[in-house]
């Protein structure tokens, strides 16, 4: 049975960060860049037995934003005394040791640390962490869909912890001291709750894992995006390479796309993309991709089935990428602008 405080023999961290970003220059390669990382080693009673917290020092985004500085207190003059990221990556990689299992408090952390560690050409040597913010609400609230912000959920469980807030040690810490009540539900889960758990760790795993990129376009509209081919491709997650569509991109509500596309290596990839509008007017593309489950893959092409059978008129404005093909084969090429 999965049990935070189980005694797996593998090193227990609670990782948290801080992060700063541009919201008028950002470099889509690395739009959050980590100026603090905050950890904890845990013992199998919960207790903090050691830490680590580390300052930054900025190479892409050297002036603090404002809202950043206010939560954090953090000043540019601490950021600039900070050290190279390389370097402390390096240092806290060493610090967690072999096997470690990382945890966070929510599921922004891993990828952003990911981003920054490809930027900066760095290996990345942990594997997805655990979620405790998920936990949380999957055993103490009733489902992991309920999400409760970390000073709520230790008031909510009557925890009391005297350290200042949105500093990434002291979050860490906060988070470790739930282990304990977290581990105490989970204990209390029958066998049915338990499997379903599982099932969300595993599938959580997975999307933690996930590739990420984001690349500014030269479209204004999401129709000329997603009839671009060179665009619109979805990388094998596991190898990066090329993969053929399963099911094209389509709006699958409040444009949230979705797609599922095959590597001949490794099978099965599910893709999610939004659209973001820049300064310019232009469209920037996010994109995702992570292995899909058997589970997934008929979820999807469901929903491709149900929206293909919903009649155009009635799709209000929901777009699909074949279609959008379609449109563009069908209109002079002179007539498109991009910006």
């Amino acid at each position: 049975m999965f049990s935070l405080l189980g005694g797996s023999g593998r090193p227990l961290i609670v990782f948290d960060l801080e992060w700063n970003q541009s919201s008028y220059t950002p470099n889509h390669r690395m739009p959050h860049e980590i100026i603090e990382i905050g950890a904890c080693r845990v013992d199998e009673k919960g207790r903090v037995i050691s830490r680590f917290s580390e300052l930054v020092r900025p190479r892409l985004y050297k002036r603090l934003d404002k809202h950043i500085r206010q939560v954090t207190g953090i000043t540019e003059a601490e950021l600039q005394r900070g050290r190279p990221f390389s370097e402390v990556f390096a240092d806290f990689a060493a610090w967690c040791g072999r096997d470690a299992q990382l945890v966070t408090w929510g599921r922004d952390d891993y990828p952003v640390l990911k981003r920054n560690a490809a930027f900066f050409t760095v290996s990345m040597p942990f594997d997805p962490p655990l979620d405790a913010q998920m936990i949380f609400g999957f055993c103490c609230l009733g489902s992991a869909h309920q999400q409760m912000n970390l000073h709520a959920a230790l008031e909510k469980m009557n925890v009391s912890i005297e350290v200042p807030a949105h500093r990434a040690v002291y979050d860490a810490e906060c988070t470790a001291a739930l282990f304990a009540p977290m581990d105490e539900a989970l204990r209390g889960l029958d066998a049915s709750r338990r499997a379903q758990l599982d099932a969300l760790l595993e599938r959580e795993s997975r999307i933690a894992g996930s590739v990420l990129f984001s690349r500014p376009t030269p479209y204004v509209y999401q129709t000329d995006a997603l009839a671009d081919r060179k665009l619109m491709s979805l990388a094998c997650p596991a190898c990066g390479g090329r993969t053929s569509f399963d099911t094209p991109w389509f709006d699958s509500g409040r444009e949230r796309y979705m797609a599922l596309s095959v590597c001949p290596r490794h099978g099965f990839a599910l893709g999610q993309m939004h659209f973001k509008r820049a300064a310019s007017g232009a469209l920037v593309m996010h994109q995702r991709a992570y292995p899909a489950s058997e589970e997934e893959i008929s979820d999807v092409r469901e929903r491709y089935r149900l929206y293909q059978l919903t009649p155009v008129r009635k799709r209000h404005h929901r777009l699909n990428m074949e279609d959008a093909l379609k449109k563009h084969a069908q209109e002079p090429k002179e007539e498109k602008t991009p910006v």
